[in-house]
């Protein structure tokens, strides 16, 4: 289906944000076609044709969402979100996300995102940097989006991230925006043994814009798969990271060892952790056999 330049200017606005974490991944059967998305748009009219949805976004304030840990903010952090959840032009929400991972190693993942971007890289998903400043992460992903990834709040199975960033595309006049982030997470042990990471995704939107009316009118004809692919997104890197520590541990703690670009300290720790439930080498070269011992009373032969 063809855009308009409307069309493409708003695609443009979202990649502000989501493109400033988020690369063109491929297609993965663990985050794409076995997953089931639930999404809602804030001020959304019923859709008359399920072949052709719309968009009706309102922009008065909408109620605090629920799962946001606004008691559990500092004042900076609490402005930061409150001024971007207030003022959003879209919210989105993607459920059921699943993929093979450990606790621990996604965890890691979380605390330390550049050093999953560049792992994701060594590993060929994606080309974006993260480059840590003071609290916050410089970000650019090489298509021309650059800003900021700040984290404002870290709990076992719960993150808040705000993002603030600049877009420019060809042809088309540069955009900013802000975006919050809200990511829950639970491992879960399926029935075939394995252990997953079911994610949640939350996502609000605000541009920084003169044309904000303009992409609010063209927002109600603009496909909401795309921004559910937009949100999708965020993130993806951890989890693809995560998911091949999973499947092949020894592998990749090979693969981070032979890249000395990669900081010494935090590759150390990370191929640790991902080996840290596999037996020790000297145990699968050992034979072990069990002898039949005497008995400890009775008679003896």
């Amino acid at each position: 289906m063809r855009h308009g330049p409307a069309a493409l200017l708003l695609s443009a606005a979202l990649a502000v944000v989501a493109g400033v974490t988020s690369p063109a991944w491929p297609r993965h059967p663990d985050l794409d076609a076995d997953t089931r998305s639930g999404e809602h748009a804030r001020g959304s009219a019923a859709t008359t044709d399920p072949g052709s949805p719309s968009m009706e976004l309102a922009l008065e304030a909408p109620p605090r969402p629920q799962g946001i840990p606004w008691d559990r903010l500092d004042a900076r952090a609490y402005d930061l979100v409150r001024e971007v959840v207030v003022g959003a032009l879209v919210e989105r929400e993607v459920r059921d996300i699943a993929f093979r991972s450990r606790p621990a190693v996604f965890e890691f993942l979380l605390d330390h995102p550049d050093f999953a971007a560049d792992v994701a890289r060594a590993l060929r998903q994606g080309k974006y940097r993260l480059r840590r400043v003071g609290d916050a992460y410089e970000a650019d992903d090489g298509r021309g989006a650059r800003g900021w990834l700040t984290p404002v709040f870290a709990a076992p199975g719960r993150r808040l991230f705000h993002l603030a960033g600049r877009y420019d595309p060809p042809l088309l006049p540069a955009l900013s925006g802000r975006l919050v982030v809200l990511l829950d997470s639970e491992h879960v042990e399926g029935p075939d043994g394995v252990t997953y990471c079911a994610m949640r995704i939350s996502g609000f939107l605000k541009l920084d814009s003169p044309f904000t009316e303009a992409l609010a009118r063209v927002a109600q004809s603009f496909s909401e798969a795309q921004v559910d692919r937009r949100v999708r997104r965020f993130f993806r890197h951890v989890a693809a990271v995560s998911r091949r520590a999973y499947d092949d541990p020894e592998g990749l703690a090979e693969l981070v060892a032979g890249r000395p670009e990669l900081p010494p300290e935090l590759a150390a720790e990370f191929r640790s952790l991902i080996v840290a439930h596999l037996p020790p080498p000297w145990a699968e070269r050992q034979r072990f056999r069990l002898l039949e011992a005497a008995p400890l009373w009775g008679p003896q032969e």
